[in-house]
């Protein structure tokens, strides 16, 4: 049997990843393998058709090899990683640290977010000087079914995390304040709760199928002295568009420092 795909760890994330290459026919279920310690983890890998074992040590060879163990873990699994292209998500590890623990100079690193879980993430795709855009196609196809995946230079990987990887948590502090302001204008927190989780999908939506920019649709619902006007004016004048710029500026140093340590 060829293993096309070996997947050492489970979780959220190498599920949704396995889940889309099946449901798109990216990769035959009976051409996966994959390494980890949960049972409940082990029995859904296996109702899929893979090859389920208990340890990265327990894995066939494969072409690829994707780690999706925490970066803590890494070190413990590096020495037993047999592929001839790697594939990382692990957040903050460069390709030339795993190049180093593993001997295999061929690493693409990649960085996807929580939607991906829904098939709606999105994902940066770096390079390690070695490898090639070959080595990267399998990659690109596996996070274009499961969202959207973009290539970048590893030097802008930290900014990717800023942008899209915490960019979730932005969305969501977002519709936090404005369930709030929902409920503090009298509508019950259902009925705020719905508004808003249903406002949120339909802008996305909006953005995704409008060949506007996201100012020209922000201009196209706001009207000269109207209500989304007054609104906006109170976020500016509090400093809001100049709070989020200067977040994502302050997720990408965090990224940074952690990468160095």
């Amino acid at each position: 049997m060829c293993i096309l795909l070996a997947v050492i760890g489970g979780g959220n994330m190498a599920r949704a990843i396995i889940d889309g290459a099946i449901r798109g026919g990216i990769i035959q279920s009976d051409q996966i393998a994959v390494a980890d310690p949960d049972a409940i983890s082990r029995a859904h890998f296996e109702e899929l058709g893979c090859v389920v074992v208990e340890s990265a040590a327990m894995l066939p060879k494969a072409t690829y090899v994707l780690l999706a163990v925490k970066p803590q873990i890494f070190e413990s699994v590096a020495s037993v990683v047999r592929g001839r292209v790697l594939y990382s998500i692990m957040a903050g590890v460069t390709t030339d640290s795993i190049a180093e623990a593993t001997g295999n100079s061929t690493v693409v690193r990649i960085m996807p977010n929580l939607p991906c879980s829904v098939g709606m993430g999105a994902a940066g795709i770096a390079l390690r000087s070695s490898a090639c855009d070959e080595d990267a196609v399998l990659a690109m196809q596996l996070f274009n079914e499961i969202g959207v995946a973009v290539l970048v230079e590893e030097s802008l990987m930290d900014a990717v995390t800023a942008v899209s990887g915490s960019g979730p948590a932005y969305v969501f502090m977002l519709a936090e304040a404005m369930i709030a302001g929902g409920v503090r204008s009298g509508l019950s927190l259902d009925v705020a709760t719905t508004l808003v989780q249903q406002t949120v999908a339909g802008a996305a939506t909006l953005m995704d199928c409008d060949s506007r920019t996201p100012s020209e649709l922000r201009e196209a619902v706001t009207s000269k002295g109207g209500t989304t006007a007054a609104a906006l004016e109170t976020m500016n004048e509090r400093g809001v568009p100049e709070a989020i710029e200067d977040a994502v500026i302050s997720a990408r140093d965090r990224g940074r420092e952690l990468g160095n340590n």
